[in-house]
């Protein structure tokens, strides 16, 4: 093709956030390229859909606070149903030696924005049968966080885009430090810009692009559903562990649990480790006991995928003058997407960022 376009590599949370960003900042001719046979196959697809605005550090709790906003009340037109259910959530301490204390996650979170509420043992326990016997003495409650459709979003995200499926890049074609063109095993594709949104595929892609060497490092976590369990609330906020850390919410009849497990993983489909189910029940019986010989109808494992300092990567590479960087999402890409694609389109257009970018740019990493 003859013009310049903005290629974007993955069509996941990240790159069809930004692409969805870009054409509605004006941006002409973006194209993503995704290697699967369709969108959100990893980690986009296989999440437990909570979207958590307390996390371990401010910059990371901003964007998530600013995409739950953004979930909760979406612009007129952008989807055809509701994403997210208002359900609060529960962020616990069974052991009382949490990694981060409660405190300062209700600092982080009041700091972005977020509502967070600290409240005794006797005021958590009605919001679930699931507390029944957990040793905890306070929780952290917050009541905007809630449940996802990560499908209606990922859809919403793409309507009307240009993508290519099937279309692992193998290769660029460059003049000096410059992209021109990126090259797939269908074909070739002339770009203007290139944004890498390639979940754990990403250091691999920049690599091929001559781009700053970064180790991202995906990791495998399990992901369980019960089966129908009859008299289960469905509108129950979700209940997270800090230590043991385990987490579960209300799903499709049943419990979706999570043993907060992290194994280092090369890219890919994750095999299924048949010892995962023997670690939920044991962070379930010291966490939410009432739950510890709950049924195990399905299991699914999928990746995150983190950066050197667990922070998101976003912004310009160091080195390739047209290369853009949205990788290392952590876990938290559904939730924060609707600011990550905002914050890298704005930098890709070279516009005011809605956050400071400077926590999130590549150039932090020597």
């Amino acid at each position: 093709m003859a013009r310049e376009q903005i290629v974007i590599i993955g069509a996941g949370f990240a790159g069809a956030s930004t692409a969805w960003w870009l054409e509605r900042m004006g941006a002409d001719g973006v194209l993503i390229l995704e290697q699967e046979d369709f969108p959100g196959a990893h980690a986009s697809g296989r999440n437990a859909g909570i979207a958590r605005q307390a996390t371990h550090d401010l910059p990371t709790s901003v964007l998530c606070a600013l995409g739950t906003a953004f979930l909760r009340d979406p612009p007129r037109g952008f989807c055809e149903t509701a994403l997210m259910e208002v359900t609060g959530g529960y962020l616990f301490e069974a052991s009382g030696k949490p990694p981060i204390s409660l405190e300062r996650l209700q600092r982080t979170a009041l700091a972005a924005g977020a509502e967070a509420y600290l409240v005794g043992r006797a005021a958590a326990l009605p919001a679930s049968a699931a507390f029944e016997g957990a040793s905890f003495q306070s929780a952290l409650f917050c009541p905007t966080d809630g449940v996802v459709d990560i499908h209606a979003l990922l859809t919403s995200y793409l309507r009307g885009l240009r993508v290519l499926t099937g279309a692992k890049v193998t290769g660029f074609e460059q003049d000096g430090k410059r992209i021109k063109s990126v090259l797939t095993a269908s074909g070739k594709h002339q770009a203007g810009v290139v944004v890498i949104a390639a979940g754990p595929w990403a250091s691999e892609v920049v690599s091929l692009a001559g781009g700053r060497r970064l180790k991202l490092r995906p990791r495998r976590r399990h992901l369980f559903h019960s089966g129908l369990i009859t008299g289960l609330n469905q509108r129950a906020p979700y209940l997270w562990s800090l230590d043991p850390e385990v987490y579960v919410r209300p799903e499709s009849g049943g419990w979706l649990m999570c043993p907060c497990d992290e194994t280092d993983c090369p890219p890919g489909v994750p095999q299924v480790d048949p010892n995962a189910a023997l670690e939920l029940a044991r962070r379930l019986k010291a966490a939410l006991p009432a739950l510890s010989a709950t049924p195990v109808a399905r299991c699914w494992a999928a990746l995150r995928t983190f950066s050197d300092d667990d922070g998101f990567v976003i912004g310009r590479d160091p080195v390739v003058a047209n290369l853009f960087w949205v990788a290392a999402l952590g876990g938290h890409g559904m939730t924060a997407s609707p600011a990550v694609g905002q914050l890298a389109a704005s930098l890709i257009l070279d516009v005011v960022p809605p956050v400071d970018p400077g926590p999130f740019s590549p150039s932090r990493f020597a």
